[in-house]
């Protein structure tokens, strides 16, 4: 097991308390997580020389993290086993990632997520739903527990400079005494930082163990407008009241707080429900650019803001471009307004961009499931 890192030696001062006051202030040695999701759903991927490529072009956004994605999965909601299948990636693919991420000066957030293998009707957030006893909740647990230590063990054993020990499974975050035990077993695992990752519907201000982690969480779909091709100001108005209630959030548990998760897709319409993968549409470059830049000013220079990753970025080096309906910024106007943020630090002029012949737009590749 390595030694803890200085982010989470600043963390652990930031956290104690009466060191803070109405909100938390990040401690000045403390770098912004300027990161984006590296994703992917099948075996191998991470492994092959294409990644390795792709997490170079990830790199010259300014991005200096990045949040390894490896899905396992339960057959259906009802179900109280958790495993890898013949799409997760393996142990070899995550440790080839996590160490080319590494050799580019990117630190890695390792983040497990749980689905449904055989469930389209429901998704991770309804997890817990169908269980009617005790002895299937503890059944769960431990198969969660299992599941999330391996990983744990990964990220201790391969440097990983953070972890997250769950991911929007809001079905089963008011067994609060249940995931302590889950997050003191990851503990005596792995020594650096660990958050947990909210989902925007309520869950992340509903929780009641928030100081069992270091970092608060948040994945931020939140809808902004019921409009296509909603101005940058309607955006940021939008924004408002978001912020202030992260703010509080923040305030709330005296501990700086992540979007671990945000994403728009590049479609007409991507403002109205962000999770959405599945809608179809023409593509709409400055949406999503527009979209970027209206969370990017709102959040940024927030003192509670302590970092971002964008959903999200492919091993395959060619996803992406003028003609992708799908989330990923790369070859997008979106990657230049990340750019100006994340090497500059602040906005830059918006430029109107042209729509596209929408001959070519293929679908999006297959998604996270939200």
């Amino acid at each position: 097991m390595k030694r803890p890192t200085l982010l989470w030696l600043a963390l652990v001062i930031l956290v104690l308390p009466g060191c803070s006051g109405p909100q938390v202030k990040l401690a000045a040695a403390q770098e912004k997580q300027k990161g984006i999701s590296y994703a992917c759903w099948d075996q191998g991927l991470y492994s092959l020389p294409d990644s390795d490529l792709s997490l170079a072009h990830l790199k010259e956004t300014g991005a200096n993290w990045i949040s390894l994605i490896v899905t396992c999965y339960q057959d259906n909601l009802g179900s109280t086993l958790i495993s890898a299948n013949e799409t997760t990636p393996t142990d070899e693919d995550l440790i080839q990632a996590l160490g080319r991420a590494h050799e580019l000066g990117l630190k890695v957030m390792l983040k497990p997520h749980l689905d449904l293998a055989n469930d389209p009707s429901h998704w991770r957030g309804q997890v817990g739903q169908a269980f009617t006893s005790e002895t299937e909740w503890s059944a769960w647990f431990a198969s969660y527990q299992a599941f999330i230590d391996h990983y744990a063990d990964l990220a201790a054993a391969n440097g990983a400079d953070q972890f997250c020990v769950g991911c929007e499974l809001e079905g089963t975050t008011h067994r609060a005494a249940d995931w302590r035990v889950i997050v003191a077993g990851i503990r005596s695992r792995y020594p650096g930082p660990l958050i947990y990752a909210g989902n925007h519907s309520g869950e992340e201000v509903g929780m009641t163990w928030w100081d069992a982690v270091d970092i608060l969480g948040v994945d931020a779909y939140y809808p902004l407008s019921m409009k296509n091709n909603p101005t940058l100001q309607e955006l940021k108005a939008a924004w408002q009241p978001l912020v202030s209630s992260l703010a509080s959030l923040s305030a709330k548990w005296q501990k700086p707080l992540i979007l671990t998760e945000i994403g728009y897709r590049s479609i007409d319409g991507a403002a109205r429900h962000p999770w959405d993968w599945q809608i179809t549409g023409k593509v709409d470059l400055q949406e999503q650019a527009d979209c970027y830049q209206a969370a990017l000013e709102s959040v940024y220079n927030e003192p509670w803001f302590a970092g971002i990753y964008w959903w999200s970025w492919s091993p395959d080096p060619l996803e992406g471009g003028p003609d992708d309906i799908g989330y990923s910024p790369h070859g997008k106007p979106a990657e230049e307004i990340l750019r100006a943020w994340f090497k500059d630090s602040g906005p830059q002029a918006r430029r109107p961009i042209p729509e596209p012949d929408p001959k070519g737009i293929r679908p999006a590749k297959k998604p996270d499931i939200r």
